[in-house]
């Protein structure tokens, strides 16, 4: 009876342990930003902001790992990647990205009004501790991605 028993708790263990069909899986952040950098198509190419993007995002938390890729000449297309360093770090780095877009949609108001609707379109997606932001036409092949 003993072993009827053992070897019942070793089965409902090892089902406990087995991945499920379906369940959530933690992305590859770098991946899944290299990805978003390739295949989804930006109105020009993204050059690398990153070394800027403190001055950029200004209130940001100091520990606060950014990915940043911008388009020049008076584009809105985008492609931010935050990595908080816990889970409290979030609304803020929320609450920056949010000041980021619109500002910088009140200024493409004023100066580009046809890259706004990039900007009330911008893409937004949360996995653990990372915070993508993907602003660009292309919100089709951003969620290709993202699926």
């Amino acid at each position: 009876m003993a072993i009827l028993v053992m070897f019942a708790g070793i089965i409902l263990l090892l089902q406990a342990c087995t991945p499920k069909n379906g369940a959530p899986t933690p992305i590859d952040a770098e991946e899944t930003f290299s990805r978003l950098l390739k295949e989804v198509h930006y109105a020009a190419e993204l050059e690398d902001a990153s070394e800027y993007s403190e001055y950029i995002l200004n209130g940001l938390p100091n520990d606060v790992e950014v990915r940043m890729y911008l388009c020049g000449g008076g584009r809105a297309d985008a492609l931010i990647m935050c990595k908080a360093s816990s889970d409290s770090q979030l609304p803020a780095i929320r609450a920056v990205l949010e000041k980021y877009i619109a500002s910088s949609r009140q200024n493409a108001e004023r100066y580009n009004p046809s890259e706004v609707s990039k900007y009330d379109n911008s893409v937004w997606f949360e996995s653990g501790l990372y915070i993508f932001v993907c602003i660009t036409a292309d919100t089709a092949g951003v969620n290709a991605v993202l699926k």
